[in-house]
């Protein structure tokens, strides 16, 4: 089975992320203490940090939403019906604007059919529609949330359940992506082929590194017991 990440990998989380933080800065500039220049890098940091705290089950899915807002508007009494209001701007801003790498289809076309799947830490709402507005989500037999496991990568609960939905042991199974803490040290700790993607070539790590997903089929053609393109 051969999985991907979506945030970074399949679709451009990163400029949807600033185009779409940047509206939320104009409608709510009044409220949001940080020069426009640098919100977006502010943004991010903020995102990350309390959505790593949902990755790791210490809050909810919405309570790290409600803290994002609260803390880029230095609101920490804010009520969650407000937060959850402001919120919103963001995310439809996003959602509009986040699209498919241009090798994400051209990719995912020549890989085996019904042998392919998901593991991602994004909402399962969310996720999906990503997928299916860039025309992806047909591809995917096995879709695994971080919302529904309960904990995000790296913890190694969510991988081993991605695993059991697919009837396959870690070592049968290839999991790409970005990040090389979240995605690919765990994958390959348990065993599964865990191959970088790294489109900005700074975070490489020995063996098993691509720049574009356009290597990826060649890569695991490449591997001995691992023929994987469309014939």
């Amino acid at each position: 089975m051969i999985f991907f990440d979506i945030d970074g990998t399949l679709i451009d989380h990163q400029s949807a992320s600033v185009e779409a933080s940047l509206i939320f800065y104009h409608r709510f500039r009044d409220l949001v203490a940080f020069p426009e220049a640098t919100f977006p890098a502010i943004w991010e940091e903020i995102l990350n940090k309390h959505f790593n705290r949902f990755c790791q089950g210490e809050i909810s899915l919405w309570e790290q939403r409600r803290a994002r807002i609260r803390e880029v508007c230095g609101q920490e009494e804010m009520s969650e019906e407000e937060a959850d209001a402001r919120y919103e701007v963001f995310m439809r801003a996003y959602e509009a604007r986040t699209q498919a790498f241009v090798d994400a289809s051209p990719c995912i076309i020549k890989l085996p059919p019904g042998r392919l799947g998901i593991i991602t830490n994004g909402a399962r709402e969310q996720q999906i529609g990503k997928l299916r507005r860039a025309g992806l989500l047909e591809h995917f037999t096995v879709l695994v949330f971080s919302e529904d496991v309960g904990v995000g990568k790296p913890a190694a609960r969510i991988f081993l359940e991605a695993c059991r939905q697919a009837g396959e042991e870690p070592a049968s199974c290839v999991h790409i992506g970005d990040n090389v803490q979240a995605d690919v040290i765990p994958s390959r700790g348990l065993g599964m082929l865990g191959i970088h993607l790294d489109r900005g070539a700074s975070q490489s790590i020995p063996s098993s590194v691509i720049r574009t997903l356009a290597e990826l089929p060649e890569m695991l053609n490449s591997r001995q017991g691992c023929i994987v393109a469309a014939t």
